[in-house]
């Protein structure tokens, strides 16, 4: 019997295959049901509330909708806690609470960091219903506020370097150490506190030191190559056929140091190295050249012509003299040349100074009493000869100089609190007021004059100067481009007789000068008389007080081209009545 049944055939099916197929696919849609439900309900709730573990500089946030987040942290970090931060550097510290600082939190900023926005992304959805992290908040800053404290702090700590110095004392050098100084580095210090902010209640600033230009070491090498050889003894000078010694005390006097590429420059003064080798410089036999000066010849200017000496070039022997110092043996010697040596102001100078004319003059007119003779006529003679060249400056004092018994001066009248009395000197008011009122019409700049304190007929209105050595000059300054010669001199009067002192002002004319007629006003009666029952009494009569107003005005070819007002108030004089019938009468001249 033949097998008609295939080897392939297929097996007889289960007898319930198509009952079981549809229960394994409800299973697997209903698993696939859930986790898409699952799916749906985490994509909905992701995005909505911060991540659980979510915190913020150590604000739990985890759970909470994003504004809700936001309003916490605001609430516990938007002043960085309220905690006062220190800002130290070594011995120096500040202390400001955030706000002063200028730090905060910006807690918007904060909270977006942490949000997981909504995503199909199962990942994402995951971190979002079960992640969080641990973040730090997002600092504010207020430069300026930031800048104000730095600058604050560099205050403290900023100390500028110290140059060493050398010096020589007694041919002996002298060396005062450098010191470093400090620069707080304010970039850095600002952004050391944007970094500790929240972490730390310290925070260190952060400063640098300052090298000085010149350390201890460079002076040192500066005093041992060049100062202790220059000292090292004196330095064999040829002038000609002669020879002279400059000596380590006039080399010490004269050598100074500048700062100069980062060390000491020693340089030689020439100046004073000439004063000081000026002894030995005498016994060449040099003859020291004569400026040209003026003298008054028939009531007339007339110049002294200058002279030439023989002499050795300052300049030169500096040069020849520092470049011996440093050298010692037979190489520690110096040779200078012997010149025509000029005079400063020569007679071609003088002659282009234009002191031609008389640009302003005045006479005042005085008692002869036998002081006001003396000192009047012993200024006059002070002043007669005195010359300004352009830009200089006279001095009422320093022409006269002290008034003492010793210098020829004699005691007389003076005024002090209110009353007269007698002072050294007396008198030489007369001449001062003299003097400004011939300055004045040359139109010279006044620096300073004080009138006196009471008026006296004899002199113009408001137009005159008093003068004390210690307190009260009269002082003007040549403002022209032409030399300016003073010119004084009295009518030699005769004690008892009338006297007179006129001073000249020689120079050339650039304005007319006139003054405008005083304006008084303002004036006071003295009070009742004071009644003097000493033994010795200087009775005085009484004077108004009043104020007094003019000015100086400048012409040129008949136009004005400037006015200048002057103001003074003068005191009343109080009477003084001598009441002791017995007392001696001393009336002192004023």
């Amino acid at each position: 019997m033949t097998d008609t049944t295939p080897e392939t055939a297929p097996s007889p099916e289960p007898r319930h295959r198509g009952r079981g197929g549809r229960v394994a696919a409800i299973v697997v849609g209903g698993i696939v049901l859930l986790a898409g439900g699952a799916y749906g309900v985490g994509y909905a709730m992701a995005g909505e509330t911060m991540p659980p573990n979510t915190v913020i500089q150590g604000v739990p946030v985890g759970g909470l909708t994003p504004a809700e987040a936001e309003a916490k942290v605001a609430s516990d970090l938007g002043d960085g806690g309220g905690e006062p931060i220190t800002l130290k550097a070594g011995e120096h510290s500040l202390t400001k609470t955030p706000a002063e600082l200028g730090l905060g939190v910006d807690a918007a900023a904060s909270v977006a960091a942490g949000t997981v926005g909504k995503s199909f992304n199962p990942a994402q959805i995951w971190e979002s219903l079960t992640g969080g992290r641990t973040l730090d908040a997002v600092p504010t800053r207020d430069e300026a506020k930031l800048d104000a404290v730095a600058a604050e702090m560099a205050q403290l700590t900023d100390a500028e370097p110290v140059n060493a110095e050398l010096a020589i004392e007694d041919t002996l050098p002298s060396l005062t150490e450098s010191t470093n100084g400090r620069a707080l580095d304010a970039d850095a210090t600002k952004e050391a506190l944007v970094a500790a902010f929240l972490e730390s209640t310290e925070v260190e600033a952060v400063v640098t030191e300052r090298e000085p230009d010149v350390t201890t070491a460079e002076a040192e090498q500066v005093r041992n190559e060049v100062v202790a050889p220059a000292l090292s003894g004196p330095i064999p000078v040829t002038a000609g056929d002669k020879t002279f010694e400059v000596t380590p005390e006039m080399v010490g006097a004269a050598l100074t140091f500048e700062q100069a590429d980062g060390s000491l420059k020693p340089t030689l003064d020439p100046d004073a190295l000439v004063a000081q080798a000026k002894p030995a410089l005498d016994g060449l036999g040099l003859q020291e050249p004569k400026d040209a000066s003026f003298v008054f010849a028939d009531g007339k200017p007339s110049i002294v012509p200058s002279e030439n000496g023989k002499g050795v070039a300052k300049d030169e022997l500096a040069q020849v003299i520092g470049e011996a110092m440093v050298k010692g043996g037979e190489e520690r010697r110096a040779t200078v040349t012997v010149t025509d040596a000029e005079p400063e102001f020569t007679t071609a100078m003088a002659e282009k100074m234009g002191v031609k004319e008389i640009t302003g003059e005045f006479t005042t007119h005085f008692p002869a009493s036998a002081y006001r003779v003396n000192n009047i006529g012993k200024s006059a003679g002070l002043i007669n000869g005195v010359f300004l060249k352009p830009g200089e400056e006279f001095s009422m004092n320093k022409v006269l100089g002290p008034r003492t018994l010793a210098r020829g001066w004699m005691a007389g009248g003076a005024i002090d609190g209110g009353r007269v009395v007698e002072r050294m000197g007396g008198g030489i008011s007369q001449t001062t007021t003299t003097t400004f009122n011939a300055i004045f019409f040359a139109g010279l700049e006044d620096i300073y004059h004080k009138p006196h304190s009471l008026y006296f007929s004899r002199y113009p209105m408001g137009r005159e100067a008093t003068l004390d050595y210690h307190s009260v000059d009269m002082k003007f300054r040549n403002n022209t481009d032409y030399g300016v010669l003073m010119q004084a001199f009295t009518n030699n009067p005769k004690v008892g007789g009338q006297g007179s002192i006129t001073v000249r002002v020689w120079s050339t004319k650039v304005y007319d000068v006139k003054a405008t007629d005083p304006v008084r006003s303002n004036v006071r009666s003295p009070g009742p008389a004071i009644k003097d029952n000493s033994a010795v009494c200087s009775p005085q009569g009484a004077m108004n007080g009043f104020t007094v107003n003019y000015s100086r005005q400048f012409f040129k070819d008949g136009a004005l081209v400037k006015t200048e007002p002057f103001k003074w108030t003068y005191n009343t004089l109080t009477p003084v009545q001598c009441t002791n019938p017995n007392a001696r009468r001393d009336r002192v001249e004023r």
